[in-house]
């Protein structure tokens, strides 16, 4: 009788965030890794949830260096070692950094295509955990959620348009309040139809400055505003965060 054709693999060696872990059986886990290499990949971590050395590192926040198996044919990769590359420790001991942190590997879980490398997406989240990580922080946890966010959403493909109607070109005076639609990524003028969303001229001018780089345009009664944002985008386009 012959013998089925032996399945070929790949290995892959790359830094990776875990942006989600699931109890399998007894001790596994199947996990949700964005790396650097390859971006989203879900994978097997077999016996993780045992005293096993090897993957004695798979902890979220950290930034991880991973040997992952990739067969053909197989929708889950394995996970063969994770080690923590750079670790984040004063984030994991703060509620409000965690908070702000574990919001933007929901993000990334939510817009990041599986097996597509996303360089600018995959440095801006590791900017962001390593500003939370400082000693000292220079801003609040919100406000560096806000800021890197919209970051996140230009790495994306889904960055704001806040300074004319995204359908119809028509520029809106920088003195003047402004509908947002955030489906359809930035301003709607009324002629347009208009938006639920209304943004005051001078918020919207902080934001516009923030999305171009500007990391202190936001005042603090702005972040939650900029945060909730981010969200509504990411869910227009990928659904809630989960």
């Amino acid at each position: 009788m012959p013998r089925p054709p032996r399945t070929s693999s790949t290995r892959l060696r790359t830094e990776a965030l875990l942006v989600r872990r699931v109890p399998v059986g007894e001790a596994d886990l199947i996990v949700t890794l964005f790396t650097e290499a390859r971006g989203i990949i879900s994978a097997v971590a077999r016996s993780a949830r045992r005293s096993n050395k090897r993957l004695v590192a798979l902890e979220p926040m950290h930034l991880l260096r991973v040997t992952l198996e990739e067969r053909e044919q197989k929708d889950l990769a394995v996970l063969g070692e994770a080690a923590i590359a750079h670790p984040r420790m004063q984030l994991v001991s703060a509620l409000d950094r965690l908070e702000a942190a574990g919001r933007a590997l929901r993000w990334v879980r939510s817009v990041a295509p599986p097996g597509t490398r996303e360089p600018g997406l995959f440095a801006t989240v590791n900017e962001l955990l390593d500003a939370l990580d400082a000693p000292t922080p220079a801003r609040s946890s919100e406000a560096e959620l806000a800021t890197s966010g919209l970051r996140l959403l230009a790495d994306m493909g889904f960055g704001l348009v806040l300074d004319r109607c995204v359908r119809c070109s028509r520029v809106c005076p920088a003195e003047a309040p402004a509908c947002l639609d955030a489906l359809a990524g930035g301003l709607v003028c009324r002629a347009c139809g208009g938006a639920r969303l209304v943004l005051r001229a001078d918020l919207r001018g902080r934001v516009e400055a923030a999305c171009a780089g500007d990391d202190e345009a936001l005042r603090a009664e702005d972040t939650r505003i900029v945060v909730d944002l981010v969200e509504a985008v990411i869910q227009a386009h990928a659904g809630p965060a989960k």
